[in-house]
């Protein structure tokens, strides 16, 4: 089964690495972990709420982005979130600290094989179907992404196997995508997680979905609808991989009555949310349902916008702050650690430079006070199903948030584990299911 499970969900041979039951139980949750309520959407709705009213927030959240960037603003709730958490060693096992607010998650479908591979309960599967509740979901996805295509596509899948309808539709044609693959135009690495080609790397990507019975869920056709009716609709990239055609079908659907999972609001994409929640008018609004902004001080790290105000706090703490995109750099950078830098890392000259240039960037950037992340040992299976051990990995737990109504559900848990930083899906990663108790 686990080989089927690699094959179906990877764009080339190579996925990341399965735990053993071992390394599962070795980087378990926390035995009491925070409760899936709803601060963290709370703080999402807070913000929609005081966009328009406040100065600060807006000229916050709207810092540096570029005139590019097509800029929506709006009121509908955001229905599906997927923290990053770090594992903080608490006296309780872990306390759970979100460093990113995931707003377009990939691993739905890389998250829902684990489970079936462990033979456990497929809660993000099951929960989507009740959240659908006979509706459609519309995968919108970007090119730009395009090596998630097979997972993503795996996960319409299982959906289908439940009883829902789901389609993947790409901003390229697909067989545009699979010729340039087939050439060598894309695909080719050092790509992000796959430093390099693999031995038997497959560029047939029709032959692949075939195989699979993936083309299935490939949405019918190339050309855009002009509306999706009632459909549920999840947008699988930023609004800086989508062009202004794409954008303007994703307000005509919106409008004609399509639900989005995460709502065409620009600014939840922008780490610059994190740095909202230390704002006064925030913190008040957050304050009147009890408990809200005691667990988000909590399980959010202190985050600033980066100007010249903040610098001197940054570099005389150097050891305590990360830097890091906020959005909006028009590559992709801003996601998967790639712009990450520690000023651990950096000697007080090399820290002050990073800052300078950091500030000069023609988008923004955030300081992040540094999380102390819990490393694990992790036992798993290579590619050949023998037991090796990954020692002191870096980790990043990730569990979907599914705002249905009022009820607010934590599925499709599970932990990637890296021996080195950035941690995501990658060929030398590690991944397992997490359950918690």
């Amino acid at each position: 089964m686990a080989a089927a499970v690699r094959a179906a969900l990877s764009p080339g041979p190579a996925a990341p690495r399965r735990a053993t039951p071992t390394g599962c139980r070795r980087a378990r949750a926390p035995r009491r972990p925070p409760p899936p309520r709803p601060p963290l959407f709370a703080l999402l709705d807070a913000v929609a709420d005081l966009y328009d009213s406040e100065a600060t927030l807006r000229a916050l959240l709207t810092h540096r982005v570029a005139p590019r960037v097509n800029w929506l603003v709006g009121r509908e709730p955001v229905l599906l979130l997927r923290p990053d958490f770090q594992l903080v060693p608490d006296d309780d096992g872990y306390r759970l600290v979100a460093t990113e607010l995931e707003i377009c998650p990939a691993a739905q479908g890389f998250a829902h094989a684990m489970q079936v591979g462990y033979g456990l309960a497929t809660d993000l599967a099951d929960a989507f179907v009740r959240l659908l509740r006979g509706r459609p979901l519309l995968i919108v996805a970007t090119a730009q992404w395009g090596e998630f295509l097979f997972e993503q596509l795996a996960f319409c899948r299982a959906l289908a196997e439940r009883g829902a309808t789901a389609h993947v539709l790409l901003d390229r044609p697909p067989a545009a995508l699979a010729s340039e693959v087939a050439t060598g135009r894309r695909w080719v690495p050092p790509l992000f997680g796959v430093a390099t080609r693999p031995p038997g790397w497959d560029t047939d990507v029709p032959g692949r979905l075939a195989a699979h019975g993936l083309d299935a869920h490939l949405w019918p056709g190339e050309a855009w609808p002009e509306t999706v009716g009632d459909a549920v609709v999840f947008r699988f990239g930023y609004f800086d991989c989508f062009d202004a055609g794409a954008i303007r079908a994703f307000v005509r659907w919106q409008a004609a009555g399509a639900t989005f999972l995460n709502p065409p609001i620009t600014y939840l994409e922008s780490k610059s949310v994190l740095a909202a929640a230390h704002l006064p008018a925030v913190r008040q609004r957050l304050s009147a349902t009890p408990g809200v902004l005691a667990t988000l001080d909590r399980c959010l790290p202190e985050t600033r916008l980066l100007t010249a105000e903040v610098l001197p706090a940054l570099l005389d703490e150097r050891q305590q702050w990360v830097i890091k995109y906020a959005g909006f750099d028009g590559d992709n950078r801003a996601w998967g650690g790639r712009s990450v830098r520690f000023g651990g890392d950096c000697s007080a000259d090399a820290w002050l430079s990073s800052l300078c240039e950091a500030i000069e960037l023609p988008w923004p950037v955030v300081a992040q006070r540094l999380v102390p992340s819990e490393r694990v040992d992790i036992n798993y299976y290579d590619a050949y199903d023998n037991v090796r051990r990954l020692p002191r990995a870096h980790t990043r737990l990730r569990s979907f948030l599914l705002r249905d109504g009022g009820d607010v559900l934590a599925a499709g848990t599970h932990l990637t584990a890296c021996a080195a930083p950035p941690v995501s899906e990658a060929t030398d990663a590690v991944q397992t299911p997490v359950i918690i108790d």
